[in-house]
Formats: C-alpha cells, structure tokens, sequence
C-alpha cells in the first residue's frame, strides 16, 4: 500500500497525573493527539496500528522481536522511498529576496 504523506504509528501512554488526599491518583493526560487531516480529537478513539504483530511464545526469549523487525523494515522502506524522491534546493536565509542584510 502507498503511505506517501503519511506516518507509522507506534504508541506508548503519555499521561500524568496527581495524587487528591485520601482518594487515590487521578490520572491527567498532559498531551493531546488529532487527527492530521480532519483535527479530530483522539480521546476515546485511540490510534490504529497500521501493522499488528504478536511474538508467539518463545520467540522474545530466543531473541526474536517481530514488531521490532517490521518496524525496521517499514521505517527503511520509508527512508528508500524518501532518499528515492525529489528535495527543493536549500536556500541560505542571506540568498532570500528582499530580506534586510546583517552587517
């Protein structure tokens, strides 16, 4: 599938919190996550993996990490398609038309 424009998901939790006296910790999220193309809020929603992998058992002790594995080659694949297409000139900021000079 073509995933130009677009990035893997990899997820961990990312809240805080505080503790209120005699109640126990109240869990406060300390950054919020939207959609990209709409700017949905993804509270209640969660991210969908792109790539769902599970170690059969035996396979982690042995060394063998599929999700690692995947992610790897997802990631270099990305970085061939990346290295493959074409990038704008760079532009020094002194090169700009109409920007005052430093002296």
């Amino acid at each position: 599938s073509d995933r130009t424009g677009s990035q893997q998901v990899f997820v961990m939790p990312l809240t805080g919190g505080t503790s209120i006296m005699d109640l126990g910790f109240l869990r406060m999220p300390f950054r919020g996550w939207y959609l990209i193309n709409d700017g949905e809020d993804m509270e209640l929603n969660g991210a969908v993996p792109h790539h769902v992998l599970w170690p059969q058992p035996g396979e982690m002790p042995a060394g063998k990490d599929v999700q690692l594995e995947k992610a790897t080659a997802e990631l270099l694949t990305d970085v061939e398609k990346w290295l493959a297409s074409e990038r704008p000139s760079l532009k020094k900021a002194s090169e700009r038309e109409g920007r005052p000079r430093r002296q």
